[in-house]
């Protein structure tokens, strides 16, 4: 009898297991992953695991309220902007709280959506519903305000929201405001206005020239009062680009801009999915970004709860998450950092929850193999990409990462064998060109002479035909 129950419910374990692992209850078995060019999802070793989950903080503290911003400084604090709490939390990177700031006592933060913390502990805090950037020293003292700006260069039409901010190596703020178009605010030091930054547009479209055309002028007003997409959020890097994500756009959704505003990334490049895991059409809605060490870009689309790495290229490294309420997956995630041990944290809006994403053996080890390629070090860079494919040999980007390291070293002829494996036709291309080139200049004189020789044997073929022509007559 026993020995049947144990049957029974080994059965009822494996039933269990298998409809969750299908999609028998509506949820749907997912894995690591990376798109084709066809945007057909490619299996990949796991790439992060849930290592922790921080969601209360004491009884003192207690939980977060709809949190909109993380940010790590330069001594190592997790800062938390807690946006309906209207406070900024100061924390041990293991989750200990060591600061709780709500502004000055007389005019206090409302509802807060971005921070920047200086190297001297110094707090910028976008104020949104106070409509200013505060800035709060290491204790939480008032330092100063920057409000909106009064010169006729900024267009005073659009109200002054700031939702993210960060400072440059020179001192200028850069602020992100609320649905505005025009790109990111640029003041100085003493709130004067410096100027607009990376501006969005609408691009052509031929459904947009038809209604010109043919519509009716209620429709062509609805047409007039659309407006380019807006920046979602930003970082300035320590190499001093700017990373951006842009919402309600068709390209570009990610962008790497450069210190006077220029795009570095092809304008037709599109990031994230244009299908949901059930088939269905969802447009990528990028909020937040990070940028570590090495250039990799680590992203949110809050629209599938999911997050896509790419490399410095914006090739892309992995796909991983998704929506839920256990760890590993998110349910509004709003914000994301990364540490010096390429530790990423996400903060969850809806979940009021930060969860830590370890970088498994194989993550580390592509990390390890894009920064020697960036370093130079090509010659290096090649047994780690071997190593990666050894545990994957369909890995997209480490068979290409293996065919750049090996053009490095003018291996022209091994590198078209990865290029083919990685499907990438230009790469491919070029290897092949090289190839052709070196074998000319190797084998220029041995051409020569065979082309010589040639002439020299029709010569005498003619020469001869000849002689036999004029015996015959």
């Amino acid at each position: 009898m026993k020995e049947r129950n144990k049957i029974g419910s080994f059965v009822w374990m494996m039933v269990i297991i298998l409809c969750f692992s299908t999609n028998v209850f509506g949820a749907t078995f997912e894995a690591d992953y990376i798109l084709d060019k066809d945007q057909e999802k490619i299996p990949i070793p796991v790439a992060y695991t849930a290592d922790r989950v921080m969601c209360f903080f004491g009884e003192k503290v207690g939980a977060l309220n709809n949190p909109q911003d993380l940010f790590i400084d330069s001594s190592n604090n997790l800062y938390v902007v807690d946006t309906d709490n209207n406070r900024v939390l100061r924390m041990t990177l293991d989750g200990k709280v060591t600061g709780v700031f709500n502004g000055p006592a007389d005019f206090p933060l409302s509802e807060p959506n971005g921070i920047y913390v200086d190297e001297k502990g110094n707090m910028y805090i976008a104020d949104t519903g106070n409509e200013r950037v505060v800035v709060l020293s290491k204790d939480g003292k008032f330092i100063k305000e920057y409000t909106k700006p009064t010169s006729e260069l900024y267009d005073q039409s659009y109200p002054f929201r700031p939702m993210k901010v960060y400072v440059d190596r020179t001192g200028y703020l850069y602020i992100l405001n609320k649905d505005d178009y025009h790109g990111l605010i640029i003041l100085d030091n003493e709130n004067n206005f410096r100027g607009y930054i990376a501006p969005t547009k609408l691009e052509f479209s031929l459904r947009d020239l038809f209604i010109r055309l043919f519509a009716t002028k209620e429709q062509k007003e609805a047409l007039l009062k659309r407006l380019p997409p807006a920046h979602s959020n930003f970082l300035i890097h320590d190499d001093g680009m700017i990373y951006a994500t842009t919402i309600r756009t068709e390209k570009a959704q990610i962008k790497k801009i450069t210190p006077i505003g220029n795009n570095i990334y092809k304008k037709t490049d599109f990031f994230g999915e244009k299908l949901d895991d059930y088939g269905n059409i969802v447009e990528p809605m990028f909020v937040d970004l990070c940028v570590d060490k090495n250039g990799i870009i680590t992203a949110i689309d809050a629209s599938k709860s999911k997050i896509y790495q790419y490399d410095p290229e914006g090739n892309l490294l992995a796909v991983f998450g998704g929506y839920g309420t256990w760890r590993g997956k998110f349910v509004n995630p709003s914000s994301i950092v990364v540490d010096s041990e390429e530790n990423l944290y996400v903060l969850d809006a809806s979940a009021n929850c930060i969860q830590v994403l370890k970088p498994t053996r194989f993550m580390k080890t592509v990390h390890y193999a894009i920064g020697l390629y960036y370093q130079g070090k090509y010659k290096e860079a090649i047994k780690p990409w071997k190593e990666i494919l050894n545990s994957d040999p369909y890995y997209i980007i480490a068979n290409k990462g293996l065919a750049k390291a090996l053009m490095k070293q003018e291996r022209w002829k091994d590198a078209m064998v990865f290029y083919k494996k990685a499907e990438d036709k230009e790469g491919y291309s070029q290897a092949f060109d090289n190839y052709r080139h070196e074998n000319f200049k190797r084998y220029f004189l041995v051409y020569v002479l065979g082309f010589v020789l040639i002439v020299m044997g029709l010569y005498q073929l003619i020469k001869r035909l000849y002689q036999i022509t004029n015996n015959v007559r």
